[in-house]
C-alpha cells in the first residue's frame, strides 16, 4: 500500500512540475544559476530572442546590446522569480534581484536590489527572453517558490492588436497626467501591480498616487499570445530624460485589463 501511494504522489508531483508556469519558472531560475556559473553576459545571450527589446533607455535590441558588453561584468547578480503567469505562447516572470559591485581587485562591495519583470516568448519549445527591465528599491530576500498569478482562470481568449492598442494608447495618455484612480479603474485587473523604483510592488486597488512619467511615451513593442489570452507592450518616451514603459495584459471579459506595469526611471 505504501509504495502505491508513493508511486501516486511521484505521478501527481510530476504532472504539477510539467505545467506551463512551472515549465517558465524552471527556465527563469535555470536562466539565473547559469548567470552564477557562466556569467551575466552568457546567460543572457543564451535567452534572448532575436527580436528581444531592452531600454537603454531607449529601445534597442537586446541581443546586439549583450553581444556588445564586456564579457566578464563588474558586478554579481543574483535573482529569483517571485510570481508568473503563463498563456499559450507567452509569459511573464518578477521578482527581486541583488546585484553586487566588484572592485578592480574582484571584491565585492556594497549591495543594492530591487525587482526584475521579464517578458518570454515560447519558440521551438524553449522559452526565450523578448522583454527585460527592472527598478530599484531596498533589499529584499530571494524566494524559493513563484506564484502563479494565473490559476485564477479569468483569461479569455481572442483578444485583438487593435483593441490592444487603444487600451495602451488610453494607458499612455493617463500616464502623463495626475494620478486618478478613477480613470485607472476600468483598465485595471484586478490583481494589477505597479513597478516603480523607490518601492516594492504596489498593488493598483491600493494605490492612491503614482508619479506622472515626464513625456508622453511611444510604443515600441506590440504582442499577443497565440491564443489572444494574453500580451505585452512597452515604448519610451523621447527627449533628454526618456522614461520606458513595460506592461503586460490579460483579455477579459470586459477586454484587456493591465496586469502589471513598469515605468522606468
Amino acid at each position: 500500500m505504501r509504495a502505491w501511494l508513493c508511486a501516486l504522489w511521484m505521478l501527481a508531483t510530476t504532472a504539477v512540475a510539467a505545467g506551463p508556469t512551472d515549465a517558465l519558472v524552471a527556465a527563469e531560475r535555470s536562466f539565473a544559476a547559469d548567470a552564477q556559473s557562466h556569467g551575466v553576459k552568457s546567460a543572457f545571450l543564451a535567452v534572448l530572442a532575436d527580436d528581444s527589446v531592452l531600454f537603454r533607455p531607449r529601445p534597442v535590441n537586446g541581443h546586439d546590446w549583450y553581444a556588445a558588453r564586456p564579457d566578464v561584468a563588474p558586478f554579481t547578480l543574483h535573482w529569483a522569480p517571485a510570481a508568473a503567469e503563463v498563456d499559450a505562447d507567452l509569459g511573464y516572470t518578477f521578482g527581486p534581484y541583488r546585484l553586487t559591485p566588484l572592485g578592480a581587485d574582484g571584491k565585492p562591495g556594497a549591495a543594492s536590489g530591487g525587482h526584475f519583470f521579464s517578458v518570454w516568448v515560447l519558440r521551438d519549445g524553449r522559452w526565450q527572453l523578448l522583454l527585460d527591465s527592472g527598478i530599484d528599491h531596498a533589499l529584499q530576500e530571494l524566494p524559493e517558490r513563484a506564484e502563479d498569478r494565473g490559476r485564477d482562470g479569468v483569461r479569455v481568449t481572442g483578444g485583438g492588436e487593435a483593441d490592444l492598442g487603444a487600451a495602451d494608447d488610453r494607458l499612455n495618455a493617463l500616464r502623463t497626467a495626475a494620478f486618478d484612480a478613477t480613470a485607472w479603474r476600468g483598465l485595471l485587473a484586478s490583481d494589477a501591480i505597479e513597478l516603480r523604483s523607490g518601492q516594492p510592488p504596489r498593488a493598483f486597488a491600493a494605490l492612491k498616487q503614482s508619479a506622472a512619467m515626464r513625456a508622453a511615451p511611444e510604443r515600441a513593442l506590440l504582442r499577443v499570445s497565440a491564443n489572444g489570452a494574453l500580451a505585452a507592450t512597452a515604448g519610451a518616451s523621447r527627449g533628454d530624460a526618456p522614461q520606458s514603459y513595460q506592461r503586460v495584459w490579460r483579455h477579459q471579459a470586459g477586454g484587456w485589463k493591465l496586469v502589471v506595469d513598469l515605468v522606468g526611471d
